[in-house]
Order: C-alpha cells, then sequence, then structure tokens
C-alpha cells in the first residue's frame, strides 16, 4: 500500500492525505460489496452452506443467500406437498438430504430451482433422483453438481488426512534443526489424525474402486 502512495504523490501529484484515504477507504470495503444473492425454490430446504448449519424457523425457512465468489456446497432436501386423487387427501414428498455443489464468479442474481414436478407421481420418482438446475440474473443455465452427503462428508475427512500427512512430510524436512517441544507435540497431533483417519480413506478409495481394483486389494490383503 505504501507504494501506492508513494507513486500517487511523487508522479501523479496527489496530497499524501488524499492517497491515504483512497487506499483507506478501498481497505475496508466489505467482501458482501462483491456477493451474489442465491434464491432458492419454496420447494428446497438448505440446512447448510458451506458446512454452516443454517436455522430454519418455525415460520418459515431461510430461503435467500449472500455468497462470495467462490465454490460453494449447500446441503438441501426437497420438500412439498401434493393431492393424492386416488385418495382424496394431500400428501408431503420429502426427500433425503443431498449437497448441491457450484461456483460463483462474477453473477450478482442466482436461482436455485427444481425441475418442473408437475403431480405427485412426479414428486415420488424426484425424491428419488433429484435433478436441480441453477440459473442467473439472465437467465443463462449454470454448472452444478448433486452428491450423497456422506460421499460429501467422506471426501472432506479425507481431504484432512491428506493435509495432516503433508503437515508430517514438512515436519521431518526439518531435521537438521533440533526438536522443540512444540515440533514434537505437533508432530505428536500429526501422527494421531492420520491414524484415525486410515479407515476413513480406505472406506473413501474402496467406494471409489472398480470392481477389478476391490478384487485386487481383496487378494492382497489375502496374501499379507
Amino acid at each position: 500500500m505504501f507504494l501506492r502512495i508513494f507513486i500517487l504523490t511523487r508522479f501523479l501529484n496527489v496530497p499524501s492525505l488524499t492517497a491515504l484515504f483512497i487506499f483507506g477507504s478501498l481497505s475496508v470495503i466489505s467482501p458482501q460489496v462483491f456477493a451474489a444473492t442465491v434464491n432458492v425454490s419454496d420447494n428446497l430446504v438448505v440446512s447448510e452452506v458451506n458446512d454452516k448449519s443454517i436455522d430454519n424457523g418455525f415460520l418459515g425457512k431461510k430461503s435467500s443467500f449472500k455468497l462470495n465468489p467462490g465454490n460453494h456446497a449447500l446441503i438441501v432436501r426437497y420438500k412439498d406437498v401434493f393431492e393424492d386423487l386416488e385418495f382424496a387427501e394431500e400428501r408431503r414428498v420429502e426427500s433425503q438430504d443431498f449437497v448441491v455443489k457450484f461456483t460463483i464468479t462474477d453473477q450478482k442474481q442466482l436461482k436455485l430451482s427444481t425441475i418442473k414436478i408437475k403431480d405427485l407421481a412426479a414428486a415420488e420418482s424426484f425424491k428419488k433422483s433429484p435433478k436441480l438446475k441453477l440459473k442467473d440474473g439472465h437467465d443463462n443455465q449454470l454448472n452444478l453438481t448433486l452428491e450423497k452427503v456422506a460421499d460429501y462428508k467422506l471426501a472432506k475427512q479425507v481431504d484432512l488426512a491428506v493435509s495432516a500427512l503433508a503437515s508430517k512430510q514438512i515436519i521431518q524436512t526439518k531435521s537438521s534443526v533440533l526438536p522443540t517441544a512444540s515440533t514434537v507435540a505437533t508432530q505428536k497431533s500429526a501422527n494421531t489424525l492420520i491414524q484415525v483417519n486410515a479407515l476413513t480413506m480406505l472406506k473413501h478409495w474402496w467406494q471409489n474402486a472398480s470392481n477389478d481394483e476391490k478384487q485386487r486389494f481383496k487378494q492382497f490383503t489375502q496374501e499379507n
């Protein structure tokens, strides 16, 4: 910042106080200024946004969110009411929670909604295999991906385990420095985390392995 102030004052003849005011004002601009408003359709209930729980009260659910540019993950479920013509009564249709992942760039308005669901039969089919669409303020469709909550949580645990492994390797490269109490404590913590997450990582790779890879792994465990 000081270099920029110097350039303004030295080469552009901007007074020092004015230059300080300009950069001071820019530094306090909230990230929310660049945030997009994501509106969610009435038949979707959001329970988490980027691993933060959403408090949906008794009087109504939250359906509008301010999100900064970047990658986002929402945990949602489908919920609606349809008339059952056969029994002449209303029936509530509700899906399991699932994860919606998408990226915001320079959009200002986004709309997350389900595909058109016209009747009870379509709703029952939808809850088994949800399909959503994400559109910007100009009605352009944007990319999104859907995941099972269990797969999403498992992948995050694997990321933690990998980060812990990387941390351990960094510590080990500092072999020329005598270990301090804090270094030893950090290394023990990393080792514990790796041991705890070993089962998590095995589950992750097993779920993503092909049938042939699973068979070869079974053979490996029998031989060792």
